[in-house]
């Protein structure tokens, strides 16, 4: 695990799983038989969970994978991924780690949508909590900042190579944080600086917004049975709160909603918060 910097967090717990054409970067805590999957959103990577990871291992064994395209996971294959095939990835890392089942899933935006995927393609978890879920179209940050990336030139090896040099330069990656609503710390920033001087690392945030096809996941929601709740920010700058929640009470009726505020990062602005939340729901009855 050289190539991951010293102060990285929770590197400690980091290990490298290969499966299928994917050497993964997947940390995992705890000793416990409820098995526990955080799943990070786009453009993110497992250090997004910072203390969260290490907290809730007290009581889970917890996985972080970074997700294909992501972080410190090396994809050799197919780099274009829906989100069935990113859940037919998730269900290869699980069988490789030699897992039956993951009994709960807490995912972030995007991380929410691939859980959701992935539970209709699998034994169901018991509980998912979804932290500000992709659940609508693609925000208007996103055809501001990445749609004009997304075509064959850009996405060709020598183009995001050539980006991902000049991006941590610039203040694009600043103005994208700025533009969630969350107030995250200088330290938090170099963070996504870091991972977004990785080409391939842009390529798969690129690849993972634009293979998402949400309305046809939704469809078939309507199979999920598990537990659910959903914690959306009143002042996400990515997602719209209001048409969000109008998306889970026509799809996901059954579902609890918990309004907070701190932007669509919100679990990284306030880490005290989101754990007491997703405790609450992954223990009630």
């Amino acid at each position: 695990m050289n190539r991951i910097p010293n102060d990285w967090p929770n590197k400690s717990f980091s290990q490298e799983i290969h499966a299928g054409d994917l050497t993964w970067h997947v940390q995992i805590a705890g000793n416990s038989p409820q098995h526990l999957l955080l799943l990070h959103g786009t453009g993110s990577s497992a250090h997004t969970w910072g203390s969260l990871f290490t907290e809730l291992a007290k009581n889970y064994t917890v996985i972080a994978p970074d997700l294909p395209g992501h972080g410190f996971t090396k994809n050799k294959g197919n780099k274009s991924l829906s989100l069935d095939d990113l859940a037919d990835k998730l269900t290869e890392l699980r069988e490789a780690l030699k897992m039956d089942y993951f009994d709960c899933i807490v995912g972030h935006s995007a991380g929410a949508t691939l859980a959701l995927s992935y539970t209709l393609k699998n034994k169901q978890a018991k509980t998912i909590v979804g932290i500000n879920p992709s659940l609508l179209s693609l925000p208007n940050t996103y055809s501001r900042f990445i749609a004009p990336l997304i075509n064959p030139i850009v996405t060709s090896s020598f183009f995001t190579a050539v980006l991902s040099d000049l991006l941590p330069h610039t203040k694009m990656i600043d103005s994208l944080i700025d533009s969630t609503k969350t107030k995250l710390s200088p330290e938090k920033r170099e963070r996504y600086k870091t991972i977004f001087k990785n080409a391939d690392h842009l390529n798969g945030s690129m690849s993972f917004m634009a293979g998402a096809d949400i309305p046809g996941l939704l469809e078939r929601c309507d199979q999920i049975k598990s537990d659910l709740t959903f914690i959306v920010s009143e002042d996400d700058g990515w997602i719209p709160v209001r048409p969000l929640c109008e998306a889970i009470q026509k799809y996901f009726s059954k579902a609890q909603v918990i309004e907070v505020t701190g932007g669509h990062m919100f679990h990284e602005g306030n880490e005290e918060l989101a754990l007491k939340l997703i405790h609450q729901a992954l223990t009630k009855e």
